[in-house]
């Protein structure tokens, strides 16, 4: 006589196995979070390099080191000659908490007297 149905064996491994890919696809989604919050966050400090260089373009700064906070993020600007009178290396660096930072870096032109 043939029965219809699963044994409870067979209900006991699908569980087993629905489970494990439960608890991936969680622990995927949590690092997924965690990775878009990284890219916002260098994503902000890439806007506050920007702008920070372009007002180095606009007004060319002094030769030297300057730092503040802007938008919540630490940033350092680092003036040095550039080899050239004319010209001058502007290196910014953003920081944060937790996180590397970035650098940009670019030369620009100093207006002559």
């Amino acid at each position: 006589m043939k029965r219809a149905g699963f044994t409870l064996l067979e209900v006991l491994v699908a569980i087993a196995v629905l489970a494990i890919g439960v608890a991936a696809l969680q622990r995927l989604l949590v690092r997924s979070i965690a990775s878009v919050a990284q890219d916002a966050q260098v994503t902000r400090a890439m806007f506050v390099a920007r702008g920070l260089l372009a007002e180095a373009a606009a007004a060319p700064p002094d030769l030297g080191l300057a730092a503040g906070v802007r938008a919540d993020l630490g940033w350092e600007r680092e003036v040095t000659a550039a080899g050239h009178p004319a010209l001058r290396e502007v290196r910014v660096r953003v920081r944060w908490d937790d996180g590397p930072g970035v650098q940009l870096v670019e030369v620009v032109r100093v207006a002559t007297p």
